[in-house]
């Protein structure tokens, strides 16, 4: 099947350069594209290498992107491991296609037929379908095998591409792995969608690493807290980066079930971060968002995830008594925020050793919604009855 489908790109390739014609029929749809893109914007496919910018410009260029550079540079790694001895090139590059960073074997990335370098220019309008380019246009992943590839120089190389995205969806560039070999390309494609994330992850980080400076310097009595549970959301990054480094020795070695299965873990804890990491954002946010239907249930179970560490490491049992979903009327910002200052205080409260408990129901009769939530302080510290925290809320309204 793949053996005809690279016949055909390969005649479609001869019948173009003849004709100026693409055959539609003999390629597949995204690949039929990608070629109707770079024909239409003037890529050669005579071309035998991708052009370049100067030495300096060039300089500049990986001076300004350092952010997604060093951001990139542990998934860059993990992937050529994972290729093991295998010809290959694992590539980066910015949102306009040119190459910022290149990791492989040596042949790939030094030898005589080596990949384009730093510098590179590879949207489809210069070096036609490739594995930076065509992600860009298509907005997704892609796959250009062999003589799939517009131009002939890229010919030799099967590509994989995928955009990179920052927390607001904007494309800040693509991560993208060639090989000599389509099998192996195959092998690597969950491998290099993971690490897509990773590095999507990566850049969130570093921002939320902002956010913290931020935080602390405008909201001292919150900071405290919220620096502490930025170092406790964290963890999940760090573990799904831990998880991708074994899976890429794993892939390398043939073990390729174990793999798979560290590799969903790997990718969970990537995923993990990444809503907790946004709830964190909201809280640590000062603005206030629309009053809209929202469901109080998973609000609270959202915060109880986010603050399941810490609740941990203070020793501290949290109780959930949510019978049904309760659907409110509020702000969800400003919601999150005010309940996250009532569970601090409910843990400082109870302290080593208590509980929280959480419930949730209607109020049937003055159409409501209520949370409450009930310091059970550990035996030593018992003083008094502590006082419950309780919020009532307007029904949302809800259209399923």
């Amino acid at each position: 099947m793949r053996s005809n489908l690279l016949k055909n790109a390969l005649e479609a390739g001869r019948k173009y350069i003849a004709t100026g014609a693409i055959s539609a029929d003999m390629l597949r749809q995204e690949i039929y594209r990608a070629w109707e893109r770079s024909h239409l914007e003037g890529a050669n496919p005579r071309t035998l290498q991708a052009d370049k910018l100067s030495t300096l410009d060039t300089e500049r260029l990986l001076e300004r992107q350092s952010f997604l550079i060093d951001a990139a540079r542990p998934y860059l790694r993990v992937l050529s491991q994972a290729a093991g001895q295998e010809r290959h090139a694992v590539m980066l590059s910015e949102q306009n296609a040119i190459v910022l960073d290149v990791v492989g074997d040596e042949q790939s990335v030094h030898g005589p037929e080596a990949v384009p370098g730093p510098g590179s220019l590879l949207s489809e309008g210069v070096a036609g379908a490739n594995g930076l380019g065509t992600p860009l246009a298509e907005n997704g992943y892609a796959e250009i095998i062999a003589s799939e590839h517009f131009i002939q120089g890229f010919h030799p190389f099967t590509c994989q591409g995928i955009p990179l995205r920052n927390d607001k969806k904007e494309v800040m560039g693509v991560l993208s792995i060639s090989v000599r070999r389509p099998e192996v390309g195959q092998r690597l494609k969950e491998i290099l969608l993971c690490a897509s994330h990773g590095i999507e992850a990566e850049l969130l980080q570093k921002r939320l690493e902002e956010d913290v400076r931020r935080v602390l310097a405008s909201q001292p009595d919150d900071g405290q807290a919220l620096e502490q549970l930025h170092q406790d959301i964290v963890q999940a990054h760090h573990a799904g980066r831990l998880r991708l480094e074994v899976v890429s020795r794993l892939v390398a070695g043939n073990r390729f079930e174990y793999a798979l299965q560290l590799l969903r873990q790997a990718e969970e804890s990537i995923q993990l971060f990444r809503r907790r990491a946004a709830l964190w954002r909201d809280l640590a946010s000062l603005e206030v968002g629309a009053i809209q239907p929202i469901s109080l249930t998973d609000i609270v179970r959202d915060l109880v995830d986010l603050l399941s560490t810490e609740a941990t490491i203070r020793k501290i049992e949290i109780f959930m008594c949510f019978p049904e979903e309760v659907r409110v009327q509020a702000d969800p910002r400003s919601l999150s925020r005010r309940l996250f200052r009532e569970f601090i205080q409910a843990f400082d409260l109870v302290g080593k050793g208590g509980a929280v408990r959480i419930e949730i129901h209607k109020i049937a009769h003055a159409s409501s919604g209520q949370v409450s939530l009930i310091p059970m302080p550990a035996p030593e510290r018992v003083q008094s009855a502590p006082i419950p925290f309780t919020m009532t809320l307007p029904i949302g309204n809800y259209n399923p």
